[in-house]
């Protein structure tokens, strides 16, 4: 019962008007021809400018969180690196007093330590108090404490674990840091030069790691309302035809020229550079009717067809999802066998509307 109440619903709202009976010789006299609808697997949206960008996921910086003087540079821009690869080397004052801290807990941490060693095994013989150990080894796990802070200092600074290893061993300040790269990437901007120096926080390198970049799209409003989020489209952008996703639609319109902008994925493949603008052609992969746009007409209802049934012309109302310079694509009522009107409409809306009257 409900299916049926439902079915009535749809007819109620397709069907506008009453079927307009006419006879072959007033089809003749008014010219009224008709045509079977196409269907078409895909809708076309058209063509519009992109750019390839890349994921800020993929992208990573290098800096130091001190005034840093650049002594020696290793690479240079758009070089492919590889993880573990130098990048240079540098300096500066607070390198130097950091390393000093370093140093001097070193120092007390090894000493502290030798001591506490000793007034353990006066402990076990006891020639001393156990209170003495209890202090001395307090102590010296003060002192650790204090060098794990100082290694981790060191470390943020950039220092690797085996510049970090030889300041502590030998004791010796280090003038100089090298730099490695944390990423196989490629170098996108080196932002320094042998001899300057930067400002803390200043990022010295960035690096573009490889992946699937993203295609931008700024759609007209009527055409980005047509796509939807993980929705599939086919795309013809840089001479290459490839199937992509909608990954995001901008929740901002541009209120000077009414666009959205839609984000697309890419394949991972080196056809496509950052920066790369062209035009797309973008398709939508979903059945509908391709008519001729002499066969539609709009109402007050909304957009008509005219449906042919023996002698009569039943209007139906559509939904035009899309359009090219000759067709709409449209969605509703039609079947496949259905016979429309495709010349005339003008003299069938009028008619249809005296009915009414």
């Amino acid at each position: 019962m409900k299916r049926a109440v439902v079915i009535l619903l749809l007819t109620l709202e397709v069907v506008v008007a009453k079927p307009i009976h006419l006879t072959k010789e007033q089809q003749r006299d008014w010219q009224i021809e008709s045509g079977k609808p196409q269907l078409s697997k895909r809708v076309q949206l058209g063509k519009f400018m992109a750019e390839v960008v890349t994921p800020p996921q993929y992208l990573q910086t290098i800096s130091l969180p001190f005034e840093a003087h650049i002594k020696k540079l290793y690479v240079s821009t758009f070089e492919k690196v590889k993880k573990g690869q130098l990048l240079a080397e540098v300096t500066g004052q607070k390198w130097i007093e950091v390393q000093k801290r370093f140093i001097a807990d070193a120092i007390e941490l090894k000493h502290h330590g030798e001591l506490a060693k000793r007034k353990s095994n006066l402990c076990r013989e006891g020639i001393i108090a156990k209170k003495e150990c209890l202090a001395a080894n307090a102590e010296h796990n003060a002192d650790q404490i204090r060098v794990s802070a100082s290694k981790a200092l060191l470390r943020s600074y950039g220092a690797s674990e085996r510049t970090i290893h030889t300041i502590f061993n030998k004791l010796k300040i280090v003038k100089t840091i090298k730099l490695y790269s944390k990423v196989s990437a490629r170098v996108l901007r080196i932002n320094v030069h042998v001899g300057e120096s930067t400002s803390p926080s200043d990022a010295l390198f960035v690096f573009q790691k490889e992946g699937a970049l993203w295609l931008e799209v700024d759609l007209p409003l009527k055409k980005a309302l047509l796509l939807r989020r993980l929705q599939e489209v086919e795309m013809l952008f840089n001479h290459k035809k490839f199937k992509s996703i909608v990954l995001l639609k901008s929740p901002k319109i541009n209120r000077r020229n009414q666009t959205q902008m839609v984000r697309f994925s890419l394949p991972k493949s080196g056809k496509f550079i950052t920066g790369m603008r062209d035009l797309v052609e973008l398709k939508i992969p979903t059945n509908t009717f391709k008519i001729s746009k002499k066969s539609l007409i709009s109402s007050e209802s909304g957009e008509l067809v005219f449906l042919k049934q023996n002698g009569d012309y039943k209007p139906l109302v559509v939904n035009v999802v899309a359009e090219d310079d000759r067709h709409y694509y449209v969605k509703g009522a039609l079947k496949l066998n259905d016979t429309i009107a495709t010349s005339s409409l003008a003299i069938l809306k009028g008619l249809m509307e005296s009915d009414d009257d």
